[in-house]
């Protein structure tokens, strides 16, 4: 195989693509025509990846012809070294100014990290000599990978205690951030109005999907109680944790970057996440995480057939109920993996191909038909209407949402997301060189690098519409996955110490050992994070476990307000849930009532229909509804005067009464 030639040809994509996605931000006039069309993040983006498809394939198609034997496979020293350096110290470069602007992001809390509050030029010495002295050891021990796994999993099962006594906070006024409790609230109110009985409507849904119909049942046998529901969030998200460990022991051999690849797994939680964001952790991970560990399995075993093919999109079906752009993207990705495998080998059978792409499409569009159905199958039984497509896809049909409210500028520096989209770009680049050589030994991993590629780069588009630097976690267990399997190349270069024999190596080993290395940099890097930033990160957190102090507060307004009271606004629902009272008033949740306004009439219709004496609310919330609806404020405002508040951290909770 000339592996020459897909090194070639992937360097050519990257630039090219690279230089149009530089070349629409950077350019006024070609940006500004851009935004006119539409979202222009997202609009450059899909481009993006259409170039590097086109010229990738292109250029293999291009090049089939070339023997073993030109210019492409010869070995030349200078050459390689030259090569060599100009990687590294790029990647070096590359990096070093990412970490340095990376306080400046949205939504970062860098500033906090360990690399941030010492002189940064000397962390990065640090860090270059752990490298060093990280690869030097490797390279001289002697270590059978077949022995000791008991290590490895005692790794595992330390990191999912860990994880879900990190995931399990459910005080979720601890830190005193007003972020937490609108980002708590907004995920939960969707599976509270479920959990009440509420169907979808045109003014009552949620932004994230319909996942609330997926905790309706666990919730009806836990009485709706918040306590529990952060239990099951914190499950969820180490299960999601679990399926990466695993994904990682069937398809990374080495046993040390498992070991590191599951301590960087949990860097985000572990080490980075200081408040509430369940819409990434667990939301937007669990279901590519089991679909991923689902392929992996049928990799490791080969039961590839029709029937565990139709067994992936019923798992696509429950990840688009549970949010339809995640679930959507894994449906595509799932269908991409088995045209994949129809063109592997090299043998383009035009027959089979016209064959495979139809049923799949089908099957794509059954996976979302069929959530959709069940959406309104839940609202018929409960004599609602049936939702239009309009009405399930809300919000990511709403321009005013998607792009008015969450639009942010990509940075155009250095920064992690051009490296994880060049990483997972590598991966599909990998999957379809497949098609052009003989059916290789591994190609059944490789294919699924390919689907775990085009999963992650669908569902980084959740970062690229709104590029705050936390939503990159949206694809963090996918990133560390490619980059410890890539890693084993860059192990494999230092043990065999490549380095001294340079004559020897073709440019593809060349290229292939040195991003080895830079991914099996990269594990260590974030596994190093996830050590430093353990203790900072947890005492952020300590708070956030006191459960005592949350129910005492409760009861505390449980002595004064009366059951039942009708309740509206930010984290209401989730007090009400703690004492079992039902709010009796159902809306959009506050946090994004800007998507729709016209929830808050009905919440105005609700409390005039029940005549409501009292009502319970949180002084965030009146603002909010003040803002999005003032002619209904100003009838709250002359019906109710406000008779006590309740004071905890930042927050305040008010009691009205009827004037």
């Amino acid at each position: 195989m000339n592996n020459n030639r897909k090194i070639l040809c992937g360097a050519a994509a990257l630039l090219v693509s690279a230089g149009f996605f530089g070349a629409s931000f950077l350019i006024p006039e070609l940006s500004d025509h851009i935004n006119r069309l539409g979202n222009g993040n997202l609009l450059v983006y899909a481009a993006m990846l259409l170039i590097f498809c086109l010229v990738f394939l292109g250029g293999m198609l291009l090049t089939e012809r070339w023997e073993p034997s030109t210019w492409m496979s010869r070995k030349n020293k200078k050459v390689n070294e030259l090569v060599f350096a100009v990687l590294i110290l790029s990647q070096m470069i590359f990096y070093a100014i990412g970490v340095s602007m990376e306080t400046g992001q949205v939504g970062s809390v860098s500033e906090k990290y360990g690399w941030h509050t010492q002189p940064l030029p000397l962390m990065i010495l640090l860090f270059l000599a752990e490298l060093v002295v990280f690869f030097r050891v490797y390279a001289n021990i002697q270590i059978r990978e077949e022995k000791n796994d008991w290590m490895v999993w005692l790794i595992y099962a330390v990191l999912t205690i860990l994880i879900f006594h990190c995931m399990d906070t459910p005080n979720i006024f601890g830190r005193a951030e007003a972020g937490d409790h609108f980002h708590a609230h907004a995920y939960y109110n969707s599976v509270y109005n479920v959990y009440q009985g509420l169907p979808y409507t045109d003014t009552m849904t949620s932004i994230y999907g319909h996942y609330g119909l997926l905790f309706k049942i666990p919730m009806k046998l836990v009485g709706g109680d918040f306590r529990m529901f952060v239990l099951m969030i914190a499950a969820l998200g180490t299960l999601a944790h679990v399926c990466a460990f695993l994904v990682l022991e069937l398809t990374v051999e080495s046993r040390i970057l498992r070991a590191l690849g599951a301590v960087a797994a949990a860097f985000p939680v572990l080490g980075m996440r200081g408040g509430y964001y369940w819409q990434v952790w667990p939301h937007r991970m669990i279901f590519p995480m089991i679909l991923l560990l689902y392929a992996a399995i049928l990799m490791k075993k080969q039961w590839w057939n029709r029937w565990t093919g139709l067994a992936g999109y019923l798992i696509c079906l429950l990840a688009i109920l549970w949010n339809t752009e995640t679930g959507v993207i894994l449906a595509v990705a799932w269908m991409a993996l088995f045209v994949s495998r129809c063109l592997a080998g090299g043998e383009w059978r035009i027959g089979r191909l016209t064959r495979t792409v139809p049923v799949h499409a089908v099957c794509v569009t059954a996976s979302f038909f069929g959530a959709y159905g069940l959406v309104n199958l839940y609202n018929l039984s409960k004599h609602s209407p049936v939702n239009t497509l309009g009405e399930f896809l809300i919000p990511l049909l709403s321009d005013s949402y998607m792009v008015d409210i969450l639009h942010l500028d990509l940075p155009m520096y250095p920064s992690a997301y051009m490296g994880v989209i060049a990483l997972f770009l590598i991966g599909t680049a990998m999957g379809i060189s497949t098609w052009f050589y003989a059916k290789q030994k591994n190609d059944g991993q490789v294919q699924l690098i390919f689907f775990l590629s085009i999963s992650a780069l669908g569902r980084i588009t959740y970062y690229v519409n709104r590029p705050s630097y936390h939503n990159l976690d949206c694809i963090s267990l996918s990133a560390v996955i490619l980059l410890a399997y890539l890693g084993q190349r860059g192990m494999t270069f230092v043990k065999e110490r490549k380095w001294k024999h340079w004559e020897e190596m073709d440019l593809a080993g060349v290229v292939n050992g040195t991003l080895g290395l830079a991914c099996a940099a990269a594990v260590l890097a974030m596994s190093t994070g996830t050590v430093l930033q353990f203790s900072q990160n947890s005492k952020i957190k300590e708070n956030y476990h006191n459960v005592g102090e949350l129910e005492a507060f409760v009861q505390e307004i449980a002595e004064v307000v009366p059951e039942n009271t009708h309740g509206f606004g930010l984290n209401v629902a989730e007090i009400y849930s703690l004492l079992h009272w039902n709010t009796q008033c159902f809306t959009m949740d506050f946090s994004d009532m800007a998507v729709i306004p016209e929830s808050l009439q009905e919440l105005r219709k609700q409390l005039t229909e029940a005549d409501a004496p009292y009502v319970f609310t949180s002084r965030l919330s009146l603002p909010i509804w003040e803002r999005n609806d003032p002619e209904t404020y100003q009838w709250f405002s002359e019906t109710y005067e406000l008779d006590q508040t309740f004071p905890y951290y930042e927050e305040e909770f008010q009691f009205y009464r009827k004037k």
